[in-house]
C-alpha cells in the first residue's frame, strides 16, 4: 500500500499513514490525542478536526459530514470518518483534543458519607505488623510459619485463623534470616479469611497505604488512604480510557466481540487508566507502589468484568445474566496494577445484577439508607442510571440506560467537570446575555453536567426552547443560528472562550439531554409505582454521581430530572461509590454490610417493562407531560 504523510499542526508531528486509514487511526498511532467516545462510529461528533491541506474521502457515506471553517482556510471533518488518500495537513482544535484524559485533583467527599465512627473499631482490608521475633534455639525449634503466627497473635489475638499465601511462604525463610527475624508483615482481612500476603524488611514499613477506587463508565476516581489512620492522603480523577471504544457499557461490550484480542484491549485500557492515576498520586504525595497493600474497588458489573478481563457479553443478552455478582479476591500482580506486586489484594464490591453493580451496593452503605427508618431513594445519575428505594426493612432497585450526556459525552458543547467547564449558567432574555461560573474561573471551554441542567432550565424559562425541547426558530436573538439545516443557540462567542471557537448548543444536543433525563425520571416513577408509592412518600433522596456534585436541585426538578418533592428532602451527595469503596477499605463491618445489602435487594428489570416505555415517553418533555405532577414548577 502507498505510504502517505499526515502532518499535525501544532504538534510538530509528521505521521506515516497507509492509504485507506482514517485520520483517527493515524493520530492514535502517532500519539496525537483526539477525543472520541463512540468507538469511531461517527455518532458522538467529538473528533472534529480541520484539514488545512490536501483532501480526504468518507469512510461511510451515512456518517460523512464536512463543514467549511469560518475563515475559509480548511474543511472541518470527523477524524473517525475521514480516510487518508494523499498527504494532508490536519489541525486539531482545542475542543477536540483528548485533554480530559489527563489526571485532575478532585474535591473531598461529603464528610457524612465517609464518617468512620459508624464502623468502629476499624479493621482495614489489610494491616501491617512489624514483628521482632525470637530466633530459633535448640529449646525453641518451631517452624518459621508457626513462629510468625505466634508473633502475630501476640499482636492481635483475633487474627486467628490465619493462612499464608504460597509466594510469601517461599520467601519467608530467607526474609526472616536476612533481617535477623525482624520483619514487616501485611495481613489481609476480606471477611472470609485472614491471609499473610507480604513480608518485607522493617525499614520498608514506614507506612501502609490502601486505595479506594470507583471505576465509572465515564470517569475513574481514586483515593490514596493511610490504612493506620483512615486519613485520605490524596485524590485524583480522570476519564476512563475505555471511552475510546464506546461511550456506554453496551457499545463497549459490542466492541469486545469484534475479536479475541479486543477484550484484552478493553482490560488494558482500564488498567492503564488506573496506573496513570496511581502514578500521579505517588508523585504528588511522595509514596511508593510497594507501600500500597490493599485496594477496594466499586464499579458497575460491566466495568468490573472488564477490569478482571472477563467476557461481559452475557450482560448484554437477554436475560442479562452477569458472569458473576461476587468476584474473587485477586492480587495486583494478576491484574497488572502498579501497587505492591505480591502483597496487595484487590477486592471488588458485590453486584446485584448485570445492571445494578457494586457501585450501587457501595452507595447504599455510604448513605446508610439500609439502616434508616424512613423511606429513602438513592438516584445515581451516570452513563447508567441506577435507582434504589427502601429502608432498613426492604430494598428494591432498578436500572436504566441514561446515556452519558450529563457526563460530557455526546453533546458538542459539553465537557467533564475540569478547568474551564461552566458549572453555573443563566441566560437573560432581556439583556440577551449569559451569566456564568466556570471551574477555576477560567474562560469557558465547555459545559459541565450541572451547567447543562441549568442551561436547559434557563433556555426554557427564556422561551428559547419549548417543553418538547424544540428550539424556537422565531426567537429574537442573533445567538440563534442555522448550521447545515439545524438550529443552534450560541452560548459563548469565540472571543469569550478558551478554545477560540464559539460554544453552541444544537437541537440534537437538547434531544440527547432530554432522553437522558427522561430515562432517570421514568425509572424513578416506575419503581415507585411498582411499590404503590407516590413521590411525596419519599422522605429522603440521595442524588449521587460525579456530575451531581454542583447541581442546582431546583433546576433539576424544573427540567424533570427529579420528581417534584420538597427540596429539603433532596441531598446532593456526589460519588457514593467511591465513598463506599473507602468505607470497605477501612472497615470489616462495611464489607459485611455490602454483602448483606446484596442479599436484601430485589431487582426490577425495566428493559422489557411496558410501563417504563410509557413513562419514558411521558418524561421526554420538560418537565413532564402531566404538569399536575410538577405543581411547584412554573410553566
Amino acid at each position: 500500500m502507498d505510504s502517505l504523510t499526515v502532518t499535525f499542526e501544532g504538534y510538530g508531528i509528521k505521521a506515516p499513514a497507509e492509504a485507506g486509514e482514517t485520520i483517527l487511526e493515524v493520530a492514535a498511532r502517532a500519539g496525537v490525542g483526539i477525543a472520541t467516545y463512540c468507538g469511531g462510529h461517527g455518532t458522538c461528533y467529538q473528533c472534529q478536526v480541520v484539514v488545512t491541506a490536501g483532501q480526504v474521502r468518507p469512510k461511510h457515506e451515512a456518517h460523512w459530514q464536512q463543514w467549511p471553517t469560518p475563515d475559509g482556510k480548511g474543511i472541518r471533518v470527523l477524524a473517525c470518518q475521514s480516510v487518508v488518500t494523499e498527504d494532508i495537513t490536519v489541525k486539531v482544535p482545542i475542543g477536540s483534543r483528548a485533554e480530559e484524559f489527563i489526571v485532575h485533583e478532585m474535591e473531598p467527599l461529603k464528610p457524612n458519607l465517609v464518617d468512620l465512627s459508624r464502623f468502629e473499631p476499624l479493621s482495614p482490608l489489610a494491616q501491617q505488623f512489624v514483628l521482632d521475633l525470637p530466633k530459633p534455639t535448640l529449646e525453641d525449634t518451631v517452624a518459621d510459619m508457626q513462629r510468625l503466627r505466634r508473633g502475630l497473635l501476640d499482636e492481635d489475638a483475633e487474627l486467628e485463623p490465619i493462612t499464608i499465601e504460597l509466594p510469601v511462604l517461599r520467601k519467608l525463610p530467607q526474609a526472616l534470616r536476612d533481617n535477623d527475624f525482624e520483619v514487616a508483615i501485611a495481613v489481609s482481612d476480606t471477611g472470609l479469611a485472614r491471609k499473610i500476603t507480604a513480608i518485607r524488611p522493617p525499614a520498608a514499613a514506614d507506612s501502609s497505604l490502601g486505595l479506594a477506587i470507583d471505576v465509572g463508565t465515564s470517569t475513574v476516581a481514586v483515593q490514596l488512604v493511610d490504612l493506620d489512620s483512615g486519613e485520605v492522603v490524596g485524590r485524583a480523577i480522570r476519564r476512563n480510557g475505555q471511552i475510546a471504544y464506546g461511550e456506554d457499557v453496551i457499545s463497549r461490550i459490542v466492541w469486545t466481540q469484534k475479536g479475541p484480542e479486543q477484550l484484552q484491549n478493553m482490560h488494558r485500557a482500564i488498567i492503564d487508566t488506573l496506573n496513570e492515576l496511581f502514578s500521579y498520586l505517588y508523585n504528588e504525595h511522595n509514596a511508593a507502589p510497594d507501600e500500597v497493600i490493599a485496594a477496594s474497588i466499586a464499579g458497575n458489573a460491566t466495568m468490573i468484568n472488564f477490569l478482571l478481563g472477563i467476557d461481559a457479553t452475557p450482560i448484554r443478552r437477554t436475560p442479562h445474566t452477569p458472569p458473576a455478582t461476587e468476584m474473587p479476591v485477586v492480587t495486583a500482580e494478576q491484574l497488572g496494577l502498579n501497587i505492591h506486586p505480591q502483597g496487595a489484594i484487590c477486592v471488588c464490591h458485590p453486584a446485584v445484577s448485570g445492571f445494578v453493580g457494586g457501585d450501587i451496593t457501595a452507595g447504599v452503605v455510604a448513605t446508610g439508607m439500609h439502616k434508616a427508618e424512613e423511606l429513602a431513594l438513592l438516584v445515581d445519575v451516570g452513563t447508567n442510571g441506577e435507582i434504589v428505594a427502601g429502608n432498613k426493612d426492604w430494598l428494591m432497585c432498578a436500572s436504566c440506560s441514561a446515556g452519558p450526556a450529563f457526563e460530557g459525552v455526546g453533546v458538542e458543547a459539553a465537557m467533564p467537570a475540569t478547568a474551564g467547564a461552566v458549572i453555573n449558567f443563566d441566560y437573560s432574555r432581556d439583556r440577551d446575555a449569559v451569566d456564568y461560573e466556570t471551574i477555576g474561573n477560567q474562560p469557558p471551554r465547555g459545559i459541565a453536567g450541572s451547567g447543562l441542567v441549568e442551561m436547559i432550565a434557563s433556555l426554557v424559562e427564556a422561551k428559547v426552547i419549548d417543553r418538547t425541547g424544540n428550539m424556537n426558530a422565531d426567537f429574537p436573538s442573533d445567538r440563534l443560528r442555522q448550521s447545515d439545516g439545524e438550529l443552534g443557540f450560541t452560548l459563548f462567542e469565540a472571543a469569550e472562550t478558551a478554545i477560540g471557537e464559539p460554544i453552541i448548543i444544537y437541537q440534537h444536543d437538547i434531544e440527547n439531554l432530554l432522553r437522558s433525563k427522561a430515562a432517570v425520571l421514568a425509572a424513578i416513577n416506575v419503581l415507585l409505582g411498582k411499590l404503590d408509592l407516590a413521590e411525596t412518600d419519599v422522605e429522603h433522596v440521595y442524588l449521587a454521581g460525579a456530575f451531581g456534585a454542583g447541581l442546582n436541585v431546583d433546576k433539576a426538578v424544573a427540567i424533570g430530572l427529579l420528581p417534584d418533592i420538597p427540596r429539603e428532602r433532596i441531598e446532593v451527595v456526589g460519588d457514593t461509590a467511591l465513598a463506599g469503596a473507602y468505607l470497605a477499605l477501612m472497615s470489616r463491618q462495611a464489607r459485611e454490610q455490602a454483602q448483606k445489602t446484596v442479599s436484601a435487594m430485589t431487582y426490577l428489570d425495566l428493559s422489557s417493562d411496558t410501563d417504563f416505555m410509557d413513562e419514558f415517553i411521558a418524561s421526554d418533555f420538560i418537565p413532564y407531560t402531566d404538569l399536575s405532577r410538577f405543581p411547584s414548577v412554573d410553566m
